[in-house]
């Protein structure tokens, strides 16, 4: 991987607090990522508040996701040019205006229009944080823990507080999103200390210098892939991985809540947000305890696969036991594939267009949510939410099995380079 030199008006900024560059980066990251779930808990309110049913939640909830992968598609490489700093404020001013609308929502309208600006501040955040967390750490696998923790901590925290809060103050769908403007808050504080860490690289590869105050027009770009077919291999087995483990996350921020107060009978909300911020503490589990020799590509899919399976158990006997089991495996599952997706992400990687790599990764990853969630809504409609989910699981395992053996295809073919890029521990003797 490519080590750009620091430029001189850097080096200081960089190396004076690392560890409280870090904590304020993934604070700040923590926060964003966890307004992107901070509603799941209250579609269920704003169901019988303003009258739709679970077609309309997917449309609610697909909202977000183009949010996102518009914002990844015309800006995600955006602090690559003009900064991480710039780019992290303003993913965090949009999450205050989203927040914002929400807690002064009065129909579908500005629910939809809250829940675009929450997804363009978190594609914004995505690939902005992830790239200035690994500018700052040393060491691939340090890089990758912090920011999928962050990521799929404030996943977590977000649906779990939101649930929690949700069933014991009044005014629910008011209340916690004041609370959660409070928060944002404090990290709007936290953000004064984040340096910044983007700078000019030399691309050896193509022999020219990457300049940051070019580009800075947001445009639609074509998602930029590694040089070299066998990493072009790996970096896209990774994503339809990641992109298969989205399905799962799709019907946990959607359609579950109902599933849960409907075919369980689960009427309290906090019991409905921490049996869906069940997934999302799993993956967080799984991918900061996890030895790397274990973040692999086969046993992330064999985790999907075990996971879906039992909670396709759960749906057709209506058990709450198999439900949450599945949810701890399907949950592993995601954690383990997001982290090696996003190792190999910086391995193949280099300082100049990092943002870049990151947002196709992230690209991957939320488009993924797309065509499952879209199927789920439909087809819960047209035969119920059983035999819709049964057609999710099948999507979901069986691109994870065309990802898995895209992978083995690259580790049979792979050149030397590749396994070097991927195995060569960075200077401060981490694994990657």
């Amino acid at each position: 991987m490519i080590v750009a030199g620091h430029p001189t008006d850097l080096t200081p900024q960089r190396h004076a607090h690392p560890v409280l560059a870090v904590g304020a980066i993934a604070f700040v990251y923590t926060v964003v990522m966890a307004g992107g779930t901070l509603t799941i808990p209250l579609y269920v309110l704003w169901a019988s508040q303003f009258g739709f049913g679970p077609l309309t939640t997917v449309v609610v909830f697909i909202a977000y996701v183009i949010g996102v992968v518009g914002t990844l598609l015309m800006a995600g490489s955006l602090s690559d040019s003009l900064g991480r700093r710039p780019v992290l404020a303003l993913s965090l001013a949009l999450t205050a205006l989203s927040t914002l609308g929400f807690a002064l929502a009065d129909g579908l309208t500005v629910l939809l229009i809250s829940r675009v600006l929450s997804g363009v501040a978190t594609g914004l955040i995505t690939a902005t944080a992830t790239s200035a967390i690994a500018d700052v750490v040393r060491g691939r696998r340090t890089a990758a823990v912090l920011s999928t923790a962050a990521n799929i901590g404030g996943l977590s925290l977000g649906v779990v507080a939101a649930g929690v809060l949700a069933q014991y103050v009044t005014a629910p769908t008011h209340t916690v999103f004041w609370c959660y403007l409070a928060t944002c808050a404090v990290a709007g504080v936290s953000w004064l200390v984040i340096p910044e860490t983007a700078e000019k690289s030399t691309d050896r590869t193509a022999g020219r210098t990457a300049d940051r105050t070019a580009c800075r027009q947001p445009r639609l770009r074509r998602p930029v892939l590694p040089d070299g077919a066998s990493r072009v291999r790996s970096f896209v087995a990774s994503g339809v991985l990641v992109a298969a483990s989205s399905g799962v996350n799709g019907f946990f921020s959607s359609l579950a809540p109902a599933f849960l107060r409907d075919d369980l009978g689960v009427s309290n909300l906090a019991v409905i947000g921490v049996g869906v911020g069940t997934l999302f503490v799993s993956a967080l589990l799984a991918q900061t305890v996890t030895p790397a020799a274990l973040v692999r590509r086969d046993a992330g899919t064999a985790l999907l696969a075990v996971g879906m399976i039992v909670i396709e158990t759960a749906l057709w006997t209506r058990s709450a036991l198999p439900f949450i089991v599945g949810t701890v495996f399907a949950g592993a599952a995601v954690g383990t594939l997001f982290r090696h997706g996003l190792s190999v992400t910086d391995a193949l990687g280099d300082p100049g267009n990092r943002a870049q790599l990151n947002a196709t990764y992230f690209l991957f990853l939320y488009s993924g949510l797309v065509v499952p969630v879209l199927l789920l809504g439909f087809a819960d409609q047209a035969v119920g939410t059983r035999v819709s989910s049964t057609l999710l699981a099948a999507l979901v395992v069986s691109t994870a099995l065309a990802g898995l053996a895209l992978g083995r295809r690259t580790e049979s073919t792979g050149t030397p380079d590749l396994q070097q890029t991927l195995t060569t521990p960075h200077t401060s003797g981490e694994e990657s």
